[in-house]
């Protein structure tokens, strides 16, 4: 019985391709679902987190109103079982004394949270 006789070139392709088709298997088992888990459902909590938010979001100016608006954001969030939008409260209440841009960054993450929910702006 021969044995088959591979040159470099063939070898290496054939890795090359062995881990092209390993890489898609494993993206594609880390795709299933992921959306519908990180959105989460847009509960009562949920909610009122999103609307306390848009509605203080504006007088939220300096750190004493920023962190009084995350204190609320984060109470209200704490009672729902949205997940992104409970961690994104905490982390607008991290950032509220952290500056302008570490304030924008946390709320740009809270309100596509929302809006991935499912929530939109009164």
């Amino acid at each position: 019985m021969k044995l088959l006789k591979l040159g470099k070139k063939q070898i290496v392709i054939v890795v090359i391709v062995v881990l092209v088709v390993f890489a898609l298997l494993t993206a594609n088992r880390a795709d299933d679902g992921a959306g519908e888990q990180e959105a989460g459902s847009l509960d009562n909590g949920a909610v009122v987190a999103c609307d306390d938010f848009a509605a203080g979001s504006a007088r939220a100016r300096t750190d004493a109103t920023r962190l009084a608006l995350a204190d609320k954001v984060t109470a209200s969030a704490a009672k729902s079982d949205n997940e992104a939008v409970r961690t994104r409260a905490m982390e607008l209440g991290r950032s509220a004394d952290e500056g302008n841009a570490a304030w924008r960054t946390a709320s740009t993450a809270l309100t596509q949270a929302c809006e991935d929910a499912g929530w939109t702006a009164p």
